[in-house]
């Protein structure tokens, strides 16, 4: 009778199968790692923007539409604006937790996005700051930061950190979206990407990141200029 030859792997077959493995796994990990990131960030920027839109309605149908609403009288006032976000958006957020930038916790993340205003943190770890812009009686905006990990790193413009702007007023109700008060109603994505990428030399397109997710149809794309 015959008998049945066992083949076994050697020592060295082994060792080059799991160092194939090994090249392969840090080859691709990295691209499943920033995918996840990019799709966790987006995840957070929309819902941010539908929390916030649907809190802005909600604050409108019962104090009246937004140039009757009694805005911060000046820019960097951090008691002024904690007491317009109380009576404004506070009531129709769920979750949400005031942090005076006074405060040990908060100081540091208040820096990261505007400096001696309160930051005002969600129970999923984000969180955002206003800032009151130009404006009269009638018509102004307001800037937004919105961390998506709130304090986390890297703390950062355009990766973690992301400009929205409120319109209002002149008798067009308002505008919420991503972006800044130069990029809020471009149309273009050549001009939103240029801006992007040159944000620091326009401290006033500073939103220009968020602006291009958002016409992307909220996509980080291929071409974005940031590590994310």
């Amino acid at each position: 009778n015959s008998v049945a030859t066992k083949h076994a792997f050697t020592l060295a077959e082994v060792l080059i199968t799991l160092g194939i493995i090994g090249v392969v796994a840090a080859l691709t990990l990295p691209v499943i790692v920033e995918s996840y990131k990019k799709q966790e960030v987006v995840a957070r920027l929309k819902k941010f923007y539908s929390t916030f839109n649907n809190a802005l309605l909600a604050s409108i149908y019962e104090n009246e539409a937004m140039e009757y609403w009694q805005f911060p009288a000046h820019q960097n006032n951090g008691e002024e604006m904690d007491i317009f976000v109380n009576k404004y958006l506070f009531p129709y957020f769920k979750g949400l937790k005031s942090c005076s930038s006074k405060e040990a916790y908060c100081k540091d993340i208040s820096a990261k996005l505007y400096p001696n205003q309160p930051v005002y943190i969600f129970t999923d770890g984000g969180c955002f700051s206003m800032l009151k812009g130009g404006g009269d009686t009638e018509a102004g905006m307001m800037h937004i930061l919105y961390d998506a990990n709130c304090g986390a790193k890297p703390n950062e413009n355009n990766r973690d950190i992301f400009s929205f702007i409120i319109i209002y007023g002149n008798g067009r109700g308002f505008i919420f979206k991503p972006g800044a008060a130069a990029t809020y109603n471009l149309t273009d994505r050549q001009e939103l990407l240029n801006a992007c990428k040159n944000e620091d030399d326009n401290p006033h397109a500073v939103g220009a990141c968020s602006a291009l997710i958002y016409f992307d149809g909220w996509e980080i794309s291929k071409d974005y200029p940031y590590r994310i």
